[in-house]
């Protein structure tokens, strides 16, 4: 005599089993990306194939096109996850803010969750600045559609801080906003997580954008 599980047991273990499925389809998929941004970012867009990303995260060519479905499908979500993740956390954090919070206060922060997440993103970023240029026409648009997206944030931290009398009035708001985000972004190219400790490298930014670099001269 056969042992039959009851309705309910057997909809339970359906569940766990594809729960487990997803969890491990969901790792593999974050392994495939990181090693595509790191090999993206080295190799550009031409020099990177669909084999060699397979290879350094153990799997076959096939499987991997389980995940994904060409090169293109792949870069998409390599820019996707750069741009996304930066902004993503830069968004949240200002949203954190107290209210009342000043416009300095609010681009203070937005300096430390933009430094912050890019290092951590770093591989999708660098891959990001390599290979914009070499991707399809449609590919390129949207990224560039999502990154000016969010210099427009940028910008609008900017005029939040000017209505409230805290930025000079004679201050381009875009180029202020271009030698933030570029100067941020060239720390991929020094920073090392064993020197100087990214707060306080964060904190340094925002004292050369607030301040600036020379003394007030004392009456």
């Amino acid at each position: 005599m056969s042992h039959t599980e009851p309705p309910g047991v057997r909809d339970v273990t359906r569940a766990k089993r594809s729960s487990e499925r997803i969890t491990k389809a969901d790792i593999s998929r974050e392994r495939v990306l990181t090693a595509a941004a790191r090999i993206f970012s080295e190799r550009g867009y031409a020099g990177t194939t669909m084999r060699a990303v397979a290879k350094n995260v153990g799997l076959q060519a096939a499987s991997l096109y389980y995940h994904y479905r060409s090169k293109e499908e792949l870069i998409e979500a390599v820019l996707d996850m750069g741009i996304n993740g930066v902004s993503h956390a830069v968004h949240a954090a200002v949203a954190a803010t107290p209210p009342g919070s000043s416009g300095r206060d609010r681009i203070d922060i937005a300096i430390h969750a933009h430094l912050t997440s890019l290092v951590r993103f770093g591989d999708y970023t660098l891959a990001s600045r390599r290979v914009l240029g070499q991707v399809p026409a449609h590919v390129r648009r949207k990224h560039v559609r999502l990154r000016d997206a969010y210099g427009e944030f940028w910008i609008a931290l900017l005029e939040a801080a000017r209505s409230a009398d805290e930025l000079r009035s004679d201050v381009d708001l875009r180029l202020a906003r271009t030698f933030i985000l570029g100067g941020l972004n060239f720390a991929l190219e020094w920073y090392k997580p064993q020197g100087k400790a990214l707060d306080d490298v964060a904190r340094q930014f925002s004292l050369l954008i607030g301040d600036g670099i020379f003394a007030v001269p004392s009456k």
